[in-house]
């Protein structure tokens, strides 16, 4: 009954020199990625009416944001990029645990970054630190958080991720970090609802975590105290929201296992879910001549979970469109799914993609699919009457398919182009290459504005 005090100290106690090569060289893949999703969230409607928002009531800070050339303070700051990087289905995800760690744990350590002139090396070590802490706290929550309570997994977990990063950016000792930590754990939110229509709530639950688990992390700093046992004690986070925790998960082999390796990364703006079926469509249209207008049946032998969660036909929202396993699959088969704004209001509208949409069948299969390490999915293409079909089993940006820091360069470009200038993209990629030698990583920061109207 010490896992919040063990977590703590590990935080505090842990610096640059102690994490593992790869740890090291993985956050910095994920911060790059961190700015992708960033990039093409800020562009979106409702990452607009937050930036709004903060602009109404966040006062002046020196804080940047994606795509807008004024700052504000930091608690907006986090809030605003928490809700882009989350705000596209292109940002990172710790599937077992239902853990977005980018999108809750960046913002806030940017955000610190900025106002305290962080160093490079102490902001990478923060960024880690916060990801495994998110990422821990939902493995000890298990997915039934979301799978049968109901919350979305990301927004209860992440405030607690958010507070360990920005704890360890702000320099707090373990007794701070403990009340960060018990803080952050009384804002856990967020309802799977969202999912029924594909309504913008989804969007800004890790933008809310981002925040509050900076508002912890601060108010920590000042000497509000949050309960020492808030994880594990007996109406504590796990038992609170999850019926079946695993307390044990928190701790285990702290320091010597590192489960924010287990991060994947998206290389689509859908679902993470069924990314093996639309990389296994990316790759059969890379072989084949394929015409949208030769293909017949569609059918998607996938798990159950795939099936009754994603299975929606005709969304009408990017969010529906982007939880739809049918939907994205047709924009797999007849557009370039590789760009992220393939997923428009023009496209939600095309009526040849809501027709394949329509035709995809897809057949629950337990037992072939969906055990560990196993493939996902088998689909089956009728093409001009002759039968094709191939297994999904894994996508670029899996664990077992890791993104290079040079493949993640040229992601990042392709996904910042249409926002930055050439310059501005070299720069990032070039800092956050060798972000340890940032004196100041505020300068990264403010290379993410845009120039004033």
């Amino acid at each position: 009954m010490d896992e919040t005090l063990r977590l703590a100290e590990f935080i505090a106690d842990t610096g640059y020199g102690d994490l593992p090569a790869e740890v090291v060289e993985a956050t910095r893949v994920f911060i790059l990625d961190d700015l992708a999703s960033g990039m093409v969230g800020s562009a979106t409607p409702w990452v607009g009416m937050v930036r709004e928002l903060a602009q109404e009531n966040g006062g002046d800070g020196p804080c940047s944001m994606f795509g807008c050339h004024w700052t504000t303070s930091p608690a907006y700051a986090a809030l605003v990029n928490g809700t882009a990087i989350g705000g596209f289905e292109t940002d990172q995800a710790f599937f077992r645990g239902s853990s977005h760690p980018g999108a809750a744990v960046f913002p806030g350590v940017l955000a610190v970054a900025e106002r305290g002139r962080l160093n490079g090396r102490s902001f990478l070590t923060a960024v880690a630190l916060g990801y495994e802490v998110c990422c821990r706290v939902g493995e000890a929550a298990t997915r039934a958080v979301e799978d049968i309570s109901g919350f979305h997994g990301p927004g209860t977990n992440g405030p607690i991720g958010s507070a360990a990063g920005v704890g360890k950016a702000l320099g707090l000792n373990g007794g701070m970090i403990v009340n960060a930590l018990g803080i952050a754990s009384s804002h856990a939110s967020g309802l799977m609802e969202f999912a029924v229509e594909g309504a913008m709530t989804k969007r800004l639950h890790l933008g809310r975590a981002a925040q509050t688990g900076l508002e912890s992390a601060r108010l920590a700093a000042k000497g509000f105290t949050g309960p020492s046992t808030a994880l594990e004690g007996d109406r504590g986070f796990l038992k609170v929201y999850s019926p079946s925790p695993e307390p044990h998960q928190l701790t285990e082999a702290l320091g010597h296992r590192y489960l924010m390796l287990e991060v994947s990364c998206k290389s689509y703006a859908c679902h993470m879910s069924f990314h093996p079926v639309i990389e296994g469509a990316v790759k059969f249209k890379e072989k084949h001549s394929l015409r949208p207008d030769v293909i017949g049946e569609v059918r998607v032998d996938t798990t159950p979970r795939i099936v009754r969660r994603h299975g929606q036909r005709e969304p009408s929202t990017i969010l529906g469109a982007q939880y739809s396993l049918p939907f994205s699959l047709a924009i797999a088969l007849t557009r370039d799914v590789s760009d992220p704004l393939t997923f428009s209001e023009t496209t939600l509208w095309s009526s040849d993609v809501r027709e394949l949409s329509r035709r995809v069948e897809l057949l629950e299969d337990g037992e072939r699919f969906g055990g560990p390490g196993g493939p996902v999915a088998e689909v089956t293409l009728v093409l001009a009457g002759e039968t094709h079909k191939f297994l999904a089993t894994d996508w670029k940006g899996a664990p077992s398919n890791p993104y290079t820091f040079e493949e993640m360069c040229v992601k990042f470009q392709r996904y910042a182009k249409p926002f930055l200038e050439t310059e501005q993209i070299q720069e990032i990629c070039h800092r956050v290459r060798r972000i340890e030698e940032e004196g100041d990583v505020g300068e990264l920061g403010r290379l993410l504005r845009t120039r004033q109207p």
